[in-house]
């Protein structure tokens, strides 16, 4: 973790602004700032004085920038040399994720992972279900929560929230009042087991029964036969966010709340954190917390 602070370090130096590294890095300035403080906290010594308008580098920063570059490539050299792969992230790391997780966030934190840790390679499967980890070769997967029955180690990553969207020409939306009168549309669920929706408002819980003439096993899916005037569906807020937002979906009951669910990571046991899964599963979780924890998945 040291050298992905002082490679964040010297970018910092080199752009002049926490803001021109957060962008040089492709990573959230709120990490940025994050690990120079984490890296001056190791050194016990004030890296960058800082104000709302402007930072300086002290002397005991220029010094170190001045040996930022020998210092990462000795690491490095020996690093690959000795394989300190408990120490430092490298090596391959290979994880599950469910396509609608993986299309709105991988994408993005790929990219900030590989940038603090390029001995670091990334292979992410998407996958809709929970497949068995060490059967399957992954050092962890990203799925619902909670688990039941499950001796896997599991990490909340963000607790999203559900809601009800349907195409807007779609038939007997318009009458769409109460959580109740959903059982009259057409509905398309996420899953075989997933035709009970529950709503929430004021203390008040209700339970609808809905049913419909498709189930499929991805959100994306479902998103996307909603956005056709397949049915109301149920999706996480974030992902139909896009398509409410051009008018392709409308959500329904906005004065009710709709069920929510954990997104969760799991791993096989404490002692299969590796170095290289650590850093990821960090990563991720600063990235979530940036992006809007409460809107998340």
């Amino acid at each position: 973790m040291y050298l992905a602070a002082l490679r964040v370090f010297r970018s910092v130096v080199r752009t002049g602004s926490f803001a021109g590294a957060a962008r040089a890095m492709r990573l959230p300035k709120s990490t940025v700032s994050k690990r120079v403080r984490d890296l001056e906290r190791t050194l016990e010594v004030r890296l960058i004085e800082r104000t709302t308008r402007q930072m300086r580098v002290t002397p005991e920063g220029d010094l170190l920038a001045q040996r930022a570059d020998r210092l990462l490539h000795e690491a490095e050299d020996i690093r690959r040399d000795i394989g300190l792969s408990n120490t430092e992230p490298a090596g391959h790391l290979r994880i599950a994720v469910p396509s609608f997780f993986g299309v709105h966030f991988m994408g993005r934190v790929g990219p900030r992972c590989r940038a603090l840790y390029p001995d670091l390679t990334l292979e992410f499967v998407y996958l809709d279900r929970l497949p068995d980890l060490l059967e399957e070769g992954f050092d962890g997967a990203i799925t619902y929560g909670p688990l039941s029955d499950s001796d896997l180690v599991v990490r909340t990553l963000v607790t999203g929230q559900f809601v009800p969207v349907a195409a807007p020409g779609l038939e007997g939306v318009s009458t769409v009042r109460e959580p109740e009168d959903l059982s009259a549309v057409e509905a398309i669920t996420l899953g075989p087991r997933r035709n009970r929706w529950t709503f929430s408002r004021a203390g008040e819980t209700r339970e609808v029964a809905v049913t419909g003439a498709m189930t499929f096993g991805s959100s994306l899916s479902c998103r996307d036969a909603a956005v056709a005037g397949g049915g109301v569906t149920m999706l996480p807020e974030f992902v139909a966010r896009e398509e409410i937002a051009a008018g392709r979906l409308v959500r329904l009951l906005r004065d009710w709340v709709g069920m929510s669910r954990q997104i969760v990571f799991v791993y096989p046991s404490p002692q299969s954190v590796t170095a290289r899964l650590r850093a990821f599963l960090d990563l991720l979780v600063d990235d979530l917390a940036a992006h809007g924890r409460g809107d998340g998945p």
